[in-house]
C-alpha cells in the first residue's frame, strides 16, 4: 500500500512539474507575442520572416492580382500622389499594422495583467517585486491610454516602413547568409546587440538629466510599480526617439533579416519582462533579473540598462545599498547616506 502511495505521489509530483513547465512555456510564448505588438512592428516581422523563408533577394514589388483581403494579396489601389514614394497601398498596411498591434497589446497584455494582477493579487508576496505596492486605478487607466497612444504611433511608423519595403524601398537587410558570409553574420549578432544596448543606455541616461526628466521621462516614472503595459507607457516624444534608434540600423549597415528580427524580439520581450513587476530570474548570465529594472522605477536615477548591466557597471550607475536615492537625487550614483544634505532630501514615494 505504501509503495503504491509512493508511486502515486511521484506521479503527482511529475504531473505538477509538467504543468508548471507548460504554463511557463505558455507565458513565454504570450510575452513574446505581446513583444511583437509593443511598437506595432508585428507586420514588419511577418514580411521579413516570409522573405527569410524564401531566401528572397529579388522580391521588390507587390503582387498586382489578388483574390482575398489578406497580407499576401493586397489591393491594387494607390493613395493619390504616394505611389512614386514607395507608398502604394499604404492604407492597407497601416490598417493591418494597427489591427494586429492592438489585438496583441490588449489581448495578450490584458491576459497577463488579469492572471497576475487580478487573479493572484492576494498572493503578491509569492511573485511580485514590490508586493506592497500596486498602481492606483487612475494610474492603471493612464498606463492603458498612454500605452494605446504609443502603440498607435508605433503601428503608423511600422505600417509606413513595411509599405516602403514592400514597394521596393532600399534597406540594408539581406536574406541569405551567403551574401556576406558566416563570419560577418556571426559578428553582426553581438554587434547589433551592443548597439541596441548602448543606444538604449545612453539615451535613457540622457532622459534622466533634470530638464529632460521633468519635461518628458518623469511621465514613465509615474508608474512606480510597473506592469507589463508600462513598457509602452512613456511620453510620445520619448517613444518616437527609441523607435528611431531601433529602426535606423537597417538603413546604415548590412544586417541579415534574421539577426535584426531576433535582436528586436529579444529586446522587446525583455522590455516587457523587466517592466512586468514579476520577480523572475534571468536564464542568461548577461541578462539582469526583473528586480534590476523594477529597482530603477523604485529608486529612479540608477540601473539605466535594460538587457545588460555592462554599461551600468562601466559608469558606476548600479544601485548600491549604501547610497541614498530619490526622484530629486540626479546623477545616477545616489548620495552618501551619512551626508547631511542627503538626509534633507525626502523620497515621498518610499
Amino acid at each position: 500500500m505504501m509503495a503504491k502511495q509512493g508511486r502515486i505521489g511521484k506521479l503527482g509530483s511529475l504531473l505538477t512539474r509538467i504543468r508548471r513547465a507548460i504554463l511557463a512555456g505558455l507565458g513565454t510564448l504570450l510575452t513574446a507575442l505581446l513583444a511583437t505588438g509593443l511598437r506595432g512592428d508585428w507586420l514588419l516581422m511577418y514580411v521579413q520572416i516570409k522573405r527569410l523563408w524564401q531566401e528572397d533577394t529579388t522580391w521588390r514589388t507587390i503582387p498586382s492580382q489578388h483574390t482575398s483581403f489578406d497580407i499576401d494579396n493586397v489591393t491594387n489601389h494607390e493613395f493619390v500622389g504616394f505611389g512614386g514614394y514607395y507608398m502604394k497601398d499604404v492604407g492597407f498596411y497601416v490598417l493591418q499594422s494597427f489591427t494586429g498591434a492592438f489585438l496583441i497589446f490588449y489581448g495578450v497584455g490584458g491576459y497577463l495583467k488579469w492572471y497576475y494582477y487580478i487573479q493572484r493579487r492576494e498572493r503578491a508576496a509569492d511573485w511580485k517585486c514590490q508586493p506592497d505596492r500596486f498602481l492606483q486605478p487612475e494610474d492603471d487607466r493612464l498606463e492603458f491610454w498612454l500605452g494605446s497612444l504609443n502603440i498607435a504611433i508605433g503601428s503608423l511608423s511600422f505600417g509606413i516602413l513595411v509599405t516602403y519595403i514592400m514597394n521596393g524601398g532600399e534597406t540594408k537587410l539581406y536574406y541569405s547568409i551567403k551574401d556576406y558570409g558566416w563570419v560577418y553574420f556571426l559578428l553582426s549578432i553581438p554587434g547589433l546587440y551592443v548597439y541596441n544596448e548602448a543606444s538604449s543606455y545612453y539615451t535613457h541616461r540622457l532622459m534622466h538629466h533634470p530638464i529632460l526628466y521633468r519635461r518628458y521621462h518623469k511621465l514613465h516614472h509615474h508608474f512606480k510599480a510597473p506592469t507589463p503595459w508600462t513598457a509602452a507607457a512613456s511620453h510620445p516624444y520619448e517613444f518616437i526617439i527609441f523607435q528611431f534608434l531601433l529602426e535606423i540600423p537597417i538603413f546604415l549597415v548590412p544586417l541579415h533579416a534574421g539577426v535584426f528580427l531576433c535582436c528586436l524580439i529579444y529586446g522587446y520581450y525583455h522590455s516587457i519582462i523587466s517592466h512586468s513587476g514579476i520577480d523572475l530570474h534571468s536564464m542568461f548570465p548577461w541578462q539582469p533579473s526583473v528586480i534590476f529594472h523594477d529597482d530603477h522605477h523604485k529608486y529612479f536615477h540608477c540601473n539605466f540598462g535594460v538587457n545588460t548591466m555592462i554599461f551600468d557597471r562601466l559608469h558606476g550607475t548600479l544601485r548600491k545599498n549604501n547610497r541614498f536615492y530619490s526622484e530629486t537625487t540626479f546623477g545616477g550614483k545616489g548620495a552618501p547616506i551619512q551626508e547631511p544634505s542627503a538626509a534633507r532630501v525626502t523620497d515621498k514615494y518610499s
